[in-house]
Order: C-alpha cells, then sequence, then structure tokens
C-alpha cells in the first residue's frame, strides 16, 4: 500500500510546531505540502541588520552587510558575490537603499538596536541582469533534510522535528537568513516505516525519495554525520534533485558545520530554478491541454492557479471537453520556463513530457487537486 499523503492536522502542527525552519512571515503564507505548491518567500530585497549606534559609518556598514546578504538570498548563491559588478555595488550599496528603519535595543542607556534595510527591488534586479546573473523566483522549490547522528558512544540518532540539538539550530537559521524553505520530519511510526534508520544511515535514495513524496519536498538533503573523540563532525551527505543524485564529504567543527551542506543544497536549486531576468523579455505563446477539469470549482481553480504564475500574462479558454479544457496562453518568458514554474507544484502533473525539456506548441497536463 502506497505510503499516505501527510494529514491535515499533522500539516498544522508542521506549522505551527516550528517543524517547518523558515521565518514566521513566510509560515503563515505556506500552503500545505500536500497541496503541492512550492512555497514563496517574502522579503528577498530587505534586511535587518544590528548596529552598535546610528553614526554614519556604522550606518554604511550596515548597508553593506545588508546589501552582501540580499544578493545572496536573491540569487541563491554566495559566489555571485564575487562578481566584478557585484563586488564593485558592494562599495556604493547605499545607491540602492529604498527605505531604512530603526529600533532600539530597549536597555537603558544603550545605543545598541537593529537596523531594517530594504532595498530598491528594480535596481537590484537591473543589477544583475546587466551582469548576467540568475534571479531565484519568490516560489522556491523546497529541501527536505533527513539527518543521521552517531555519537561518540556509537549511538545512533536520526534528527526530526521535535530534536534538540545544534545542528537543527543551524538549520532554522540558515533558512532564515536565505530564504529557503527547509523542511524538517517529523518522525512518526509513517516517517519510520518509509525510512529505517538503516535506510538513513546508508542513504538509501529509494527511500529517500518516498519520504519526499510523503512531504512533497522537491529535494531531499541526507546525511550520515559521526561525531569523533576530538569533537569533529565527519559526514557523508547525498543531494538528491529529480533524476540527478551527488554525494559529497564534509568534515568540519561542529558550530558552522551546516553551512556547506546546505549551501550545496540551495545552490543546486537556484542553478535550476534561478532565471535571467532577460529572459522574461521574451515573449511566447503556448496552448495547453489539461485533463482532469469535471466541474466548476476546479475550472476556477485553474485558471486562478495559472494567473498566479509570474510568468503567465493572460490565459483564455479555447475549448471545453468533457473532463477537461483547452487553454491558450500568453508568456512573459518562454514555455520551457513555463514547465519549470508548474514543476514546482503538484496540481498539473505532465501527460507526455518531463518539465524543462523542449517542447512544442501544446503542453498536455492532468490537473491533480
Amino acid at each position: 500500500m502506497p505510503a499516505m499523503k501527510t494529514s491535515h492536522s499533522q500539516l498544522l502542527e508542521t506549522l505551527f510546531g516550528c517543524r517547518i525552519y523558515v521565518p514566521l512571515a513566510l509560515i503563515l503564507m505556506m500552503i500545505s505540502p500536500s497541496s503541492g505548491y512550492a512555497i514563496p518567500v517574502q522579503g528577498l530585497y530587505q534586511e535587518e541588520i544590528a548596529v552598535v549606534n546610528q553614526g554614519d559609518q556604522e550606518r554604511r556598514r550596515a548597508y553593506t552587510e545588508a546589501f552582501r546578504r540580499v544578493i545572496t538570498k536573491v540569487t541563491g548563491e554566495r559566489r555571485w558575490l564575487q562578481h566584478p559588478q557585484v563586488a564593485a555595488a558592494v562599495g556604493g550599496a547605499d545607491r540602492y537603499v529604498a527605505e531604512v528603519s530603526y529600533r532600539s535595543s530597549g536597555l537603558a542607556g544603550q545605543q545598541n538596536g537593529m537596523l531594517d534595510v530594504r532595498f530598491d527591488q528594480s535596481l537590484i534586479d537591473n543589477l544583475l541582469n546587466q551582469a548576467n546573473i540568475p534571479v531565484w523566483d519568490n516560489n522556491r522549490a523546497s529541501v527536505l533534510l533527513w539527518l543521521t547522528v552517531q555519537d561518540t558512544d556509537g549511538r545512533r540518532v536520526m534528527l526530526g522535528s521535535s530534536s534538540e540539538h545544534p545542528l537543527l539550530d543551524q538549520v532554522r537559521q540558515f533558512a532564515d537568513e536565505r530564504a529557503v524553505p527547509v523542511l524538517i520530519p517529523i518522525l512518526d511510526l509513517q516517517d519510520r516505516q518509509l525510512v529505517t534508520q538503516d535506510q538513513a544511515w546508508t542513504l538509501d535514495a529509494d527511500a529517500l525519495r518516498r519520504a519526499a513524496e510523503r512531504y512533497d519536498a522537491d529535494s531531499v538533503l541526507a546525511g550520515r554525520v559521526l561525531v569523533t573523540p576530538a569533537g569533529e563532525l565527519v559526514g557523508f551527505w547525498q543531494l538528491i534533485f529529480r533524476n540527478d543524485v551527488q554525494t559529497f564529504d564534509h568534515i568540519a567543527a561542529i558550530d558552522t558545520y551546516m553551512d556547506l551542506p546546505l549551501d550545496r543544497a540551495s545552490a543546486r536549486l537556484a542553478s535550476h530554478f534561478g532565471l535571467v531576468l532577460s529572459a522574461f523579455e521574451r515573449e511566447d505563446q503556448v496552448s495547453i491541454r489539461v485533463d482532469g477539469i469535471n466541474n466548476l470549482q476546479s475550472h476556477t481553480q485553474l485558471i486562478s492557479y495559472l494567473e498566479s504564475l509570474s510568468i503567465v500574462q493572460q490565459v483564455q479558454v479555447s475549448a471545453l471537453r468533457p473532463q477537461g479544457l483547452d487553454l491558450n496562453l500568453r508568456l512573459l518568458g518562454t514555455r520551457q520556463i513555463l514547465t519549470e514554474f508548474i514543476s514546482l507544484g503538484r496540481d498539473l502533473q505532465p501527460v507526455d513530457f518531463q518539465p524543462g525539456q523542449s517542447v512544442g506548441d501544446q503542453l498536455h497536463y492532468r490537473w491533480t487537486r
């Protein structure tokens, strides 16, 4: 019998029990993993930086730090900070600032506080577009993290959403700072049947893919980590995204251990879904045949879903069929880009092609909501 999807009650526990580690603003906007939508993130062009005072020098330092963080969030990859055009812009970060607000620490006699810096999105996007650097859309693919740790006494434990562990604290911080939706398994009975401890330790790709289906995760980052007597962590990692499986070793101190694995997962997804904005300047049209539309509700939901995609400029119904619809879409981008956007959800499943591949004038999908 196939594994059941996460129930609605489990979802609520997942969202409001801090089981998906993203900022509160994101949690409130999330849709159930079982509904299949990509997770929308907010605040990509905004950062809050701790400052010791409100002087000009400290403010310029905060602008620079916030600018670097925003570029990393928007592109999904730290490497773009080394691009000559971006590196030159870092020194003049104040030119990209749209709005600033300050809040004090609240402690009497102290000047410490937080500077909230919001950058002008159009200026940032224009900088990246001129540098031919891809931007990762705010509808972001999710990462299911499956982590097993072996202590110095030889005891192994899978880390779940209720686990207290410094590695999970690092996960929370990374997901918050980089706007990457990271899902932590509940590790209930169903999870432990899908992925046993032995399968988790051996990084069984088939078992991990089954778990990803339960959480509707777009990728899986799984690791087995050994704590050495010297306090270092030695791990072997596996990143699963569609048919691609990457493996790598990682040795580091515990306080920064999760940075590299999570950064690799983020970079992999960003490199796949990130798009140079000039690609949206190339308009395209495509027809879509959608099966599984059998009532007014599904008809309305389909139209609403397609219109919500940033690449779709216009939706027109060309034909009504028993159990289906034919539509014409006007796009701000290519039809291949459209298939990638749709692949982030689960409501439209391709019938005779794979997302991202070269397609003809008509796409065939099945509505599964």
